[in-house]
């Protein structure tokens, strides 16, 4: 059976949740956070820095830079649990994020944004406070209907989370 390509959707399904659910403005996608260290011997200028530093920087999938707080946003599609230790270290960086430094002291929201069910597990999530927040428009049903069934789950694991 050929393998099927990867596509890679969580920008769109990001980028459309966010459009429907916050101002024009106020979100951005692919953000790099946290500071990255570089020493200065070729003279750059602060724009050659921030290019040569973005590579290095994690990058969460959307910002929300509201009045009162930050939503920081992981798209869940994929069963790819990694989401969740993202999250954690994306709420640790963007208070150490020189370019938001006007912002890093707002209460900070962590959204895992998804449109699988997630049972038990949305308990285990909250330990950590990270929301989940089910976004299923009628185009992702196709998508989810073509992966194979290991993607398909939340999780992947077996194991009670209650």
């Amino acid at each position: 059976m050929p393998k099927r390509k990867y596509r890679v959707i969580s920008e769109w399904y990001v980028s459309e949740f966010c459009g429907l659910n916050y101002p024009p403005g106020t979100w951005f996608t692919n953000v790099p956070l946290g500071e990255a260290k570089i020493y200065d011997i070729l003279g750059l200028t602060e724009e050659e820095k921030k290019m040569i530093t973005k590579p290095f920087r994690p990058v969460v999938d959307a910002l929300v830079l509201l009045d009162q707080e930050v939503h920081l946003i992981e798209a869940k599609i994929r069963d790819d649990r990694g989401k969740i230790e993202q999250l954690l270290l994306y709420e640790y960086l963007f208070p150490r994020t020189p370019e938001f430094q006007a912002h890093a002291n707002k209460r900070i929201r962590k959204i895992l944004l998804t449109p699988k069910p997630a049972g038990d597990f949305e308990k285990f999530l909250a330990r950590f406070g990270i929301e989940i927040v089910y976004y299923r428009p009628a185009w992702i049903e196709e998508y989810l209907g073509s992966l194979e069934a290991k993607y398909r789950r939340i999780t992947g694991y077996s194991v009670s989370f209650d």
